[in-house]
């Protein structure tokens, strides 16, 4: 059977490089799907599969409104229908990847139905705005879709449009020959969270982990790697969670980098799903550079990580709330859940002498934990450091431990 590759775009301003990518696309075995994501004006050049109208009225509306509002409120009202749209067409069948192309709009309209697609679905997004100045978080999300900078801006096919638009065709259709099964099967797969600042003890762990047969999926807690794993367990593509390092909770509560938003360390105990939490790097805020910390963190110890980030030490105070907001989060899993901690440090730079060094600082930690947290949740205390191989092998057996209670 010949794969189908999706175009989206407004037809309206767009009709003209959609012919263009479809009759590349074609040339090279595929067939193509068009839907037009258009807010104004009337498509030209080339017909529809799927209608602008269809998409509004999937969104709960119809065109006549969405014509009448203010761009914004327009393109709300769409991205709903967008999502819904091509998530039911693509487990119909009707297309095994994506390809759209626009400009900001564009991009804001088509990455929120990309971002709808299952890990692996190939989804491409062509716009000028896939530069170095712009933050990519709204578009991209947790997806692994793909954004090209189309170095023009997209009207018209000519010399320059012609190299990029080819360059995204072949990726396109590579990927789609590629034939990745957007789903993972067995029983065995647990979600790890890492640092560098963990990273010994995590790739100790997965190796014995790995050597009874499991598969750990890593994710760096940078704010999306942490909620691109909530994701993955709700949608139900991993079974255990090892949260060795589950910093994203202190810098969303204290406005650190890496922000894992209100709802990290969730989506395993609403799941039931077998969840090992460890207290790894739950002892500093990262912020940004040395020179631009506020005042309020100057006179407190600190590590110049790089030249980006700082990591600073929290005070007691803060560290009592991280204990009583882990334990309010954990109160409600369903599943088989304990906390392990590591007696002698929880990150990479709090041996004794060296910058984040605070044992009572943890220990406030420790007790906010055990005075919150409900006797069903169980608490390992190990005495080592959390990257000293004994902490290692101890949190993978407890992990293979909760595995099989829960099976």
């Amino acid at each position: 059977m010949s794969k189908i590759i999706a175009i989206m775009a407004t037809l309206d301003t767009k009709g003209e490089e959609v012919m263009y990518l479809k009759e590349q696309i074609e040339r090279r075995g595929k067939k193509v799907f068009i839907i037009d994501m258009g807010l104004r004006g009337v498509p030209a050049a080339i017909p529809a599969d799927v209608t602008r109208e269809a998409l509004a009225e999937a969104s709960g509306s119809t065109m006549q409104v969405v014509e009448q509002k203010v761009r914004g409120e327009a393109i709300e009202i769409m991205i709903k229908g967008i999502a819904k749209v091509l998530r039911q067409f693509y487990d119909e069948g009707k297309f095994h990847g994506i390809i759209a192309i626009g400009g900001l709009d564009g991009a804001l309209l088509a990455c929120a139905g990309l971002r709808a697609l299952p890990l692996g679905v190939p989804k491409f997004m062509l716009t000028p705005i896939a530069e170095g100045n712009e933050k990519f978080g709204t578009y991209i999300g947790t997806s692994d879709m793909i954004m090209m900078h189309s170095v023009v801006d997209i009207l018209g096919i000519n010399q320059i449009s012609r190299k990029v638009f080819d360059n995204a065709v072949g990726a396109m259709v590579g990927m789609v020959d590629m034939n990745v099964v957007p789903r993972l099967e067995g029983w065995n797969v647990i979600g790890a969270t890492m640092y560098g600042n963990t990273t010994p003890a995590v790739m100790r762990a997965k190796r014995v982990l790995e050597a009874k047969g499991f598969e750990l999926v890593i994710f760096h807690p940078n704010g999306t790697g942490g909620a691109a794993m909530e994701e993955l367990i709700e949608e139900g593509l991993i079974n255990a969670v090892l949260d060795m390092t589950p910093h994203e909770i202190v810098d969303h509560l204290f406005h650190g980098v890496h922000a894992g938003g209100p709802n990290r360390l969730e989506a395993a105990g609403k799941k039931g799903i077998p969840q090992l939490v460890v207290t790894g790097c739950l002892d500093f805020i990262l912020l940004g550079p040395v020179a631009s910390l506020d005042e309020k963190y100057r006179g407190r110890k600190y590590y110049f990580f790089n030249p980006a980030v700082t990591m600073v030490r929290m005070s007691h105070e803060e560290m009592a709330t991280v204990g009583r907001v882990l334990a309010e989060k954990l109160n409600k899993a369903k599943g088989p859940t304990r906390v392990m901690i590591p007696l002698k440090g929880f990150c990479m730079y709090c041996h004794p002498g060296e910058p984040l060094y605070d044992p009572e600082g943890d220990l406030r930690l420790i007790e906010s934990l055990k005075k919150h947290l409900k006797p069903e949740v169980e608490i390992q205390e190990i005495d080592a450091h959390i990257n000293d191989p004994e902490f290692a092998d101890a949190a993978a057996l407890s992990m293979m431990e909760l595995i099989r209670k829960h099976h």
